[in-house]
């Protein structure tokens, strides 16, 4: 996949050349599938230079794992992670007989297969995230990732094999960085 990197700071519109219309869209996706467990997604809307979203995944043990993310006119991706621990009693169960790995009542008996991959990665702004994702019948795996604003890289990898349930690992690449502020202010030289 090529990704594009501006060469200067980023144009406030990016409509069609000569366009001066800002920047302007909406989506949201969504991935929820009661037999396997699965439930993740993605939201995102822009216009202009504010850009607010979010995205999550319910993780094996009943926690949901969320991020949400703005990015306002230069002040860079601002991320929140947070797991939120669902008070309801939830049952977790594996069915009793295997999920089918046909999801078309309609289609052709064959098994779900894709591939998909994104990323935003914009050196001015500070962006950098992604996810992709394969599937071959009831095999799927993939990863999301997102650069923290300490200069860490989290990465959620996953998999689903089967009746295995969604088995997720998060780490860290990277060591947390917090610069010192120094100040560009250098007091004039006083002669007596």
């Amino acid at each position: 996949m090529a990704v594009a990197r501006p060469q200067n700071h980023p144009r406030q519109y990016y409509g069609s050349p000569g366009s001066d219309t800002p920047a302007q869209y909406n989506f949201n996706w969504q991935v929820k599938d009661d037999p396997s467990g699965n439930d993740f997604g993605h939201e995102e809307s822009r216009d202009g230079d504010n850009t607010q979203g979010s995205y999550y995944v319910l993780l094996p043990d009943g926690r949901l794992q969320r991020v949400t993310y703005t990015v306002n006119g230069d002040s860079g991706y601002v991320a929140e992670f947070v797991l939120v621990l669902c008070a309801a009693t939830m049952t977790v169960a594996r069915p009793q007989n295997r999920p089918n790995e046909y999801y078309s009542s309609t289609g052709p008996d064959t098994p779900a297969q894709y591939n998909f991959n994104w990323q935003v990665k914009d050196d001015p702004s500070g962006n950098d995230f992604g996810h992709e994702e394969s599937r071959d019948g009831g095999n799927t795996q993939g990863s999301y990732y997102v650069l923290l604003p300490d200069g860490r890289l989290q990465r959620v990898t996953y998999t689903v094999n089967g009746d295995s349930g969604y088995v997720a690992e998060v780490t860290y690449e990277g060591e947390a960085q917090f610069p010192t502020y120094q100040s560009s202010y250098t007091p004039a030289p006083r002669y007596a």
